[in-house]
């Protein structure tokens, strides 16, 4: 049974609050006593006096916070000795395990992972049920590890998934960025990872599976939580990525091919084969036409698929909205537009590759299964019978007038040459001339002792029963133990025949091999240059034709500027005429001088009013300079 075990007891985001406290006190020249630690947590971040004596007894334990005794220098007590609370000094004992819940992100009593650092509360697990049965107690990360993809492609991809998380998240490509904060970010954080590591490792194919790149995610959010909060920016962001994660790495599952190729982007890349095959279909959407589509994946009742032509949408369909390849035009209903054309022809570029690539396999997988076949027919046709070779020896073998032979290489063997071969060749070959009588034995200096030689493999036909194949030395006459080996004259002369025929052969192979090589690489010289020039000569015209497009655009533009210049003219001289003829009115009029109104009634020199009511509430203002009034006194 597994037991769990205490780890650490205090709250992160309590631990830091409570640094702060300690930290802020000291800088006022006091003792960080409890009652002032308190009556901070109380004042700024409204934590309860259980909660704060609690964490700070749980920071003791864990060796967070020291505690120590300090006399005091001034006020009532002066000269008195207080426990005062401490940030340590040493830096943290570091074991095996992580110190809080990779689920809730607390200190407590946790299970260790017999395989990784990470811990699990018992009652944060799904499985606590078999928590009895189990020896060893393993996460669910630990016990993916194993990977359909290859390690390089598979480090590949996950480098795609850091560079669209690094583009994201910004604040995530390093977590620690202040120096004066790292001391804290040691104390709390056991395993450091952010994405710059996570791009790192996927360069060096560090990565064996998908679940250990989802796992370092996870090791990322966790940190940010117990180093920001479970409620701050930092945290949210930190979710954010690990859905992005998620996304991307069921992308990559549901097919790597497409994942890769859809970030590579090569010439045609929807157009590439994926591996497994994606099924064809037609696939409606509400509001638009049937629209060739590949099949990504099944959910439920519909279809997750992705959208030939245009910008290879994605959505999910239902499956009444979908329908084979083979359906007729007629029942689509599809208007033959040029989106459509684009996409059908992407359509057919795609079978067309798909159909290459399968015949490539399926070529391959032939070859391998004929390689097999030979290997098992093998001992069958180097099988030997040495009593029909003797009796081949002595006798002229009668060749049949026609047989289709099977063009077999000679392979080389570790043995030493037999005449049973020579004699199988010459009776395959056939007989021009016959064999000399019994005893006939050729001079010295004709047959000189001939060194050891490798045997030679050799199948012949079955359609004749007198025609052997063999690889085994045997005794016969005419062969010399003694490793001497003196042959009859037919044998030498149809070696040296089969000799010369064969080098000619191959000489005249040569020639036509070389002759047509040089014939197919003219020709093809001559077609490179020859599309060279044609493309070149397109590329020019489509340029200048674009060119000639450009200018006469211009052109228009500058005469559309120009006669919006002269409206423009026109119409501020019409305005600016306007506006002198109003303003020469205007001063050809008197206005009241308290509504500014046209005025009726004048009263001194340059005082007029359009009422009554007007000069009467004017007049408290206006009577100190009247002149009027003046000139009436005088």
């Amino acid at each position: 049974m597994v037991l769990p075990v205490l780890r650490r007891e205090s709250a992160p985001i309590t631990i830091l609050r409570l640094w702060e406290a300690i930290t802020v006190i000291r800088a006022q020249k006091q003792i960080p006593s409890q009652t002032r630690i308190i009556n901070f947590m109380a004042r700024k971040h409204h934590t309860a006096l259980a909660e704060v004596e609690s964490q700070l007894r749980f920071g003791v334990k864990d060796g967070l916070i020291s505690l120590k005794k300090s006399t005091g220098c001034k006020g009532a007590k002066a000269g008195l000795e207080q426990e005062s609370f401490r940030i340590p000094d040493d830096d943290v004992e570091r074991d095996t395990h992580d110190w809080y819940c990779f689920q809730c992100h607390d200190g407590g009593e946790v299970l260790e992972c017999s395989t990784c650092f990470r811990v699990f509360h018992p009652s944060c697990l799904r499985e606590t049920e078999n928590l009895e049965q189990m020896v060893l107690f393993s996460c669910s990360i630990c016990k993916n590890s194993k990977s359909p993809i290859k390690q390089t492609m598979l480090n590949k991809l996950l480098g795609f998934v850091t560079m669209r998380l690094k583009e994201k998240a910004h604040d995530l490509h390093k977590v620690c960025n202040k120096e004066e904060d790292a001391w804290r970010f040691k104390m709390l954080i056991f395993m450091p990872v952010d994405l710059n590591t996570m791009e790192q490792k996927a360069r060096q194919n560090v990565y064996q599976t998908l679940e250990a790149f989802r796992g370092d995610a996870r090791v990322l959010q966790h940190n940010v939580i117990i180093f920001f909060g479970a409620y701050s920016a930092m945290a949210s962001l930190a979710q954010q990525m690990i859905s992005d994660c998620n996304y991307d790495l069921n992308e990559i599952e549901t097919c790597k091919d497409c994942y890769n190729m859809s970030n590579t982007k090569p010439p045609n890349w929807f157009c590439q084969p994926c591996f497994p095959a994606h099924d064809i279909v037609y696939a409606k959407q509400k509001g638009f036409p049937f629209w060739p589509a590949k099949v990504l994946r099944m959910v439920d009742n519909s279809y997750d698929v992705r959208f030939f032509g245009g910008f290879h949408q994605r959505a999910m369909v239902d499956a009444c909205n979908v329908k084979p390849l083979n359906t007729p035009p007629s029942e689509l209903l599809v208007k033959q537009s040029a989106g459509f054309k684009k996409a059908m022809n992407e359509l057919q570029t795609f079978q067309k590759k798909q159909k290459l690539h399968t015949s490539d396999s399926e070529d391959t997988g032939d070859l391998a299964a004929s390689c097999e076949e030979e290997q098992k027919l093998a001992p069958l046709r180097l099988s030997v019978d040495v009593n029909r070779v003797e009796d081949v020896a002595l006798a002229e073998v009668p060749t049949p007038k026609r047989i289709k032979r099977r063009p077999q290489k000679f392979e080389p063997d570790e043995e030493e040459p037999s005449s049973s071969h020579a004699i199988a060749r010459a009776s395959k070959r056939g007989r021009k001339k016959k064999a000399p009588p019994e005893g006939a034995v050729e001079d010295d200096h004709q047959a000189p002792a001939k060194k050891h030689k490798k045997t030679k493999k050799v199948w012949l036909p079955e359609e004749s029963s007198n025609m052997v194949s063999s690889s085994v030395e045997t005794a016969y006459p005419g062969h010399d133990p003694s490793g001497s080996n003196v042959s009859t004259p037919v044998f030498k002369k149809n070696r040296q025949a089969h000799n010369s025929t064969e080098g000619v052969a191959v000489s005249c192979c040569d020639a036509r091999c070389r002759e047509l090589e040089e014939r197919l690489e003219a020709e093809f010289s001559a077609l490179q240059s020859k599309a060279l020039g044609e493309q070149k000569e397109q590329l020019l015209k489509e340029k200048k034709e674009e060119r000639v497009e450009q200018e006469a655009s211009l052109e228009v533009l500058k005469r559309e500027i120009e006669g919006l210049r002269e409206t423009h003219d026109t119409e501020m001289k019409a305005m600016q005429k306007k506006h002198e003829e109003a303003l020469s009115d205007a001063k050809k009029k008197q206005w009241c001088n308290n509504c500014e109104s046209e005025a009726m009634y004048h009263c001194c020199w340059n005082t007029s009013y359009c009422s009554i009511q007007c000069q009467q509430e004017h007049w408290k203002e206006h009577k100190r300079t009247c002149r009027r009034k003046q000139v009436s006194k005088q």
